[in-house]
């Protein structure tokens, strides 16, 4: 029978591990364990509909797009959010350029994962936080079309006896940690079986101090946060590939409030930039998981 053991964060952690524990990965939680469904927002607004201009757009402030974000990294951010470095940054950027905002008039928000899914009145106009889109979810905020499809990464240590694993088989009786109540404890159920020792973590960074410790042989997260983890937080760890996605597609999209006047209009920035390139060289820039193989 599989073991499925619960953890906990621990008390203290060192100044690496609080970087790394911002990747809670809540963001990319499927809100169960089904995964993320692929989702767009119906109805976006025609190209050129001039109720998506600038001054046309009823944000909280005239004139203003207020944008929610949680504490910064890597790969999404790049120092503070305004920065314009990492990946969201500059998603956000080109989605208010699309929309007919200035640099200098975009204000950003710090604000939780857990204000950004409620359904209670948010304090921004959008959100970049790389959250999932899941029909459940859609009932409590609206989701832009989605700007990245993700997968699941497998991380290991290099000095560690599966540093050289290329396949699942390669992986047999590993411990494996993954995020609680995520895509990664989804298909890492589905890919290592029914008898795998799979144990939940609440976040992230908690599993990653685990597998540096010895706890686990092997953590399972969004790939391109996996890929940060190892180069910039965990340098003596490495991605050695992906799940396959068991036909489960995570896709992310930037959160409004439900019911929202801009969700069409920010959907249609979305859709172009994704219709002119510019997502693509987005990705290409921060995003370093396209050679990262699917372990068979």
């Amino acid at each position: 029978m599989r073991r499925l053991r619960p953890r906990t964060r621990p008390a203290a952690l060192t100044a690496v591990t609080v970087a790394v524990a911002a990747l809670t990965l809540a963001a990319c939680s499927s809100g169960g364990t089904d995964g993320g469904d692929a989702a767009t927002t119906d109805g976006a607004a025609p190209s050129g509909d001039a109720a998506c201009e600038a001054g046309a757009l009823p944000t909280l402030t005239d004139g203003v797009l207020t944008v929610g974000a949680g504490e910064p990294y890597l790969p999404w951010y790049v120092g503070e959010p305004e920065s314009g470095e990492g990946f969201e940054s500059a998603l956000i950027y080109a989605v208010a350029d699309r929309l007919g905002y200035a640099a200098e008039d975009v204000q950003w928000e710090t604000v939780t994962f857990e204000q950004i899914v409620s359904p209670a009145v948010k304090p921004f106009d959008v959100a970049a936080y790389q959250t999932s889109i899941t029909d459940e979810r859609r009932q409590a905020v609206d989701f832009s079309s989605p700007y990245l499809t993700t997968r699941q990464g497998v991380i290991v240590m290099e000095d560690g006896p599966y540093a050289d694993a290329t396949s699942l088989a390669d992986l047999d009786g590993a411990r494996i940690g993954v995020t609680a109540a995520q895509t990664s404890l989804t298909l890492s159920e589905a890919a290592f079986g029914e008898d795998a020792d799979i144990s939940p973590y609440s976040a992230a960074g908690d599993g990653m101090q685990a597998l540096q410790s010895g706890t686990i042989d092997a953590m399972v997260m969004d790939v391109d946060q996996g890929m940060a983890a190892s180069t910039e937080y965990f340098p003596d760890s490495v991605v050695i590939g992906t799940l396959p996605d068991e036909g489960v597609v995570e896709q992310y999209g930037l959160v409004l409030d439900v019911g929202s006047p801009l969700t069409d209009c920010v959907s249609q920035a979305v859709d172009a930039l994704e219709e002119d390139g510019t997502l693509a060289e987005l990705r290409t820039t921060w995003l370093k998981s396209d050679d990262v193989p699917v372990l068979e």
